[in-house]
Order: structure tokens, then C-alpha cells, then sequence
């Protein structure tokens, strides 16, 4: 059973299609929902939703920055993001794009051929997640299992098989052998490699498949999978006790290109690979490591001031203040905070919009704090925009004069439309 609820939306239980139609009652799902939030919390210390009563029309389920796809037993929940036209796939690569660094080679050539691709298939935005993380198992080692294998040596090295010594070589010219040794031919392998493949055949960018076709080399003693049907999705756990996210995140890329990456398609939740994302993270750092790639030097993110309060200030280590961007060029300071808040008046025409008092109240400080004049808001939008939809001068009395802009961001298009988009900005900041 699919239920559908969109990121910041409170929804009624008694709203969803599945009760409205009968085939589950509010009281049933209450109990299943209430089990999912329980199981997932507690397995990933990560609260996607809250449940809350909504008195005469009964409990609501109250999403939050969290996008993805929740399963437990029967119920899958897919929480979508507000902002029209991102889908999942476009914020994979927002994620991609928000990394710190591209470290190798062919991290950089993938983001270079996509901020150049005019368009994209949604399926192709897998593929490149697959390879660019593969290019971090790469890094930090494929995994491996001991296993028993019988070879046959001139020395005795393992455990002599005198049956097969008996059988092959009683002259014992050579010596029949057990040994133990590492292998990384193993089902989470194999599963990798069985994606990469199919993942060559299905790319529609020809400038991707001499990549994959690397990375399928790297692992060429490993078998590819050929009745995937059979077989069971391992966890990365089974393997190792040390936390590997890029066989946990190459392992989910590997399911959506192996069984289909809609969550909206296949018969039943097996077809759901789960996974949760928090959007406030992926868009801040989608906005902020852009900016710092386009600007090369006087753009920072996460940058730390202490409170600059009283004659003697606070030890930074004991309290501080962290902005999202930071632009200093020597000749200005410009702030920049990203809101992961999407509004439908972001992209009208002629937006009339107004920020929240603690967003202002809080970057005013911050402005003040380290002597800027400009504050920018960055906002999520799927409308191409050169220019702020609005500003404000905050002129208090006895203080000092500082001008608030709000910026929507386009997000939602191709790669090459939301680099332009990016760079728009960095050349409004530039110009200030």
C-alpha cells in the first residue's frame, strides 16, 4: 500500500486515498504509521514525520524536511518534495553537487559533462549516482569475505586434500590444496557489478559508458548476477562492522536501476528501495559549495564568528555563530542563509513575498555581528530568475543600516539550467 504525502505537509489519515476507498481503516493505519515511525526512528535516530491529533478530524501525519520512501510491513511512505517538477532524481544530483570535493578524475569529468547536458533522463540520474560513488568504494576499498578455495601448487601452501591428491596427482608432482584467502567476489559485489552493467545499456549519455566501462574493469573478478529475481538484497552490515555509506548508497542506487527507480511503479513495496534525504542539508549544501566552486576564493560556507557581545566575548569554543555563506571580497561582506521553505508565491510572476521575523531578526544580527550591509535569502524555486524577487532596508534606529534580498532559486531544471541559475547568483552577490 502506497500512501503519498508532500515535505511540510500535515495530512489527515482520514484523507488518504487507501481510507477514503475503503481498503484500510483510519484506525489501522493510525497503528501502522505509528509502528513505522517507531521502527525507523529508532533504526536511524532520524525523525522523518510526527503524528498529532487533529481533535474532530482525528490524527494527522505531519511531514517535515525530510523527502524519500519510508516501508514497513505492507505500507510505504513516499514523501515528495513541494518544489514543482524536482524529482527524485534532480535531487540526487543536488546531493552529488553538494559535496566538498570532487577528489579523482572522474568525479570532476561527470560533473563537468552534466552542468553541460541540456537535458536528462530520469533514470540517467541514477546511473551517474552509481558511478560517482562507486568512485568512493573505489577509494576506500572494495569489500571482501574469506572463503575456502582448492588450487593446485607446486608447494604446500593450505591444507593438503589427500582424496584429490589420491584422485589427480598420486606422483605428487604437484600438490592438491585447501586454502583460505579474501575474496571480493560476494553477493554485494556481484549485485554493484550486475547494476553497472545494466546501467550501460540503459544511459542515454554516451559520454558516460567508457566510465562505466572503468568501473566495470575494477571489478572484473566479480561475477555478474544473471537471475536477479532470486535473490535477497544484503545489508552492509552482514559484511562489515565498520559504517561504509558508499555500499549503503551504491547498494540503493544499484535496486532503483536493477527493479526500476519510480516509486509510484512495480506490484508491491519490494520495489521501493527505502531511503530519506533531508532536504535543508541537501539544498544549503547544494547553494553554498556551488557559490564556493564559481567564486573560487572569498566565498565560505559554514563559517564560524564568536557572539561579539560585551567587552569581552564569549570563547568561541563555548559559543558561536555559524552562517551558511560567507562572501568577502575586501571591499564588501555579504551574508547568505538558505531557507529549504518552499512557497507556490516564490514563482509567480510578480511575487509578493514576505520572510518570516525570526529569519530576519536573526541575519540582521548576524550582519551586524561581522559589519555587512547585505543579507541574501536564498529560497527553493522552479522558475528561471535573474534578479532578487524582493528586498528590504533595515534601517533601526541607533544601529546600523543593512539591505535584506530575497533570491529564488531555480532548482528543478536541467543540470546546465540550475549552473546558470547558480551563477546568477554569484554574479548578483558580486555586484553588490
Amino acid at each position: 500500500m502506497l500512501l503519498q504525502i508532500k515535505q511540510w505537509e500535515c495530512k489527515y489519515l482520514r484523507d488518504f486515498s487507501a481510507v477514503k476507498n475503503g481498503e484500510i481503516t483510519e484506525g489501522q493505519l493510525y497503528t501502522k504509521l505509528i509502528a513505522m515511525y517507531y521502527d525507523f526512528v529508532s533504526a536511524n535516530n532520524i525523525e522523518p514525520f510526527t503524528i498529532s491529533y487533529g481533535r474532530g478530524y482525528g490524527f494527522c501525519i505531519n511531514a517535515n524536511s525530510h523527502i524519500g520512501v519510508i516501508v514497513n510491513d505492507d505500507i510505504a511512505l513516499y514523501i515528495t518534495s513541494m518544489v514543482p517538477d524536482l524529482t527524485l532524481g534532480k535531487i540526487l544530483y543536488l546531493q552529488s553537487q553538494g559535496q566538498n570535493d570532487n577528489n579523482t578524475t572522474t568525479k570532476q569529468v561527470l560533473t563537468d559533462h552534466l552542468n553541460d547536458e541540456e537535458s536528462i533522463n530520469a533514470i540517467d540520474y541514477f546511473i551517474v549516482s552509481l558511478v560517482d560513488i562507486f568512485e568512493d568504494i573505489k577509494q576506500n576499498g572494495l569489500l571482501t569475505e574469506l572463503v575456502s578455495v582448492n588450487e593446485e601448487n607446486n608447494k604446500i601452501i593450505g591444507r593438503l586434500s589427500v582424496p584429490k591428491q589420491v584422485a589427480k596427482h598420486p606422483a605428487y608432482d604437484k600438490f592438491c590444496v585447501e586454502k583460505v584467502k579474501s575474496s571480493t567476489d560476494i553477493l554485494i559485489n556481484q549485485i554493484i557489478r550486475s547494476a553497472l552493467e545494466k546501467a550501460k545499456t540503459l544511459t542515454a549519455l554516451q559520454w558516460l559508458i567508457p566510465i562505466i566501462s572503468d568501473a566495470i574493469d575494477f571489478i572484473s573478478d566479480v561475477t555478474k548476477i544473471d537471475d536477479l529475481e532470486s535473490i535477497d538484497f544484503p545489508n552492509v552490515s552482514d559484511y562489515t562492522s565498520i559504517k561504509r555509506d558508499d555500499y549503503d548508497k551504491a547498494l540503493r542506487f544499484s535496486k532503483y536501476i536493477l527493479f526500476g527507480f519510480d516509486p509510484l511503479e512495480g506490484e508491491s513495496s519490494e520495489y521501493f528501495p527505502e531511503f530519506i534525504l533531508d532536504m535543508n542539508a541537501v539544498f544549503e549544501n547544494y547553494v553554498n559549495i556551488g557559490l564556493k566552486r564559481i567564486f573560487k576564493s572569498g566565498y565560505e560556507n559554514k563559517k564560524i564568528f564568536s557572539l561579539g557581545l560585551g567587552p569581552i566575548d564569549i570563547p568561541i569554543e563555548r559559543k558561536n555563530i555559524e552562517l551558511d555563506g560567507y562572501y568577502n571580497d575586501g571591499s564588501k561582506r555579504v551574508v547568505l542563509d538558505t531557507k529549504n521553505k518552499y512557497k507556490s508565491v516564490l514563482d509567480k510572476d510578480a511575487p509578493d513575498f514576505i520572510a518570516n521575523n525570526p529569519d530576519i531578526y536573526q541575519q540582521y544580527y548576524y550582519a551586524s555581528r561581522i559589519d555587512a550591509k547585505h543579507i541574501i535569502l536564498v529560497y527553493p524555486s522552479s522558475k528561471k530568475r535573474t534578479a532578487p524577487i524582493g528586498a528590504y532596508d533595515l534601517n533601526f534606529p541607533n544601529n546600523k543600516d543593512v539591505k535584506m534580498y530575497f533570491w529564488a532559486l531555480h532548482i528543478s531544471g536541467t543540470p546546465k539550467e540550475n549552473k546558470k541559475a547558480l551563477i546568477n547568483l554569484a554574479q548578483f552577490i558580486d555586484s553588490l
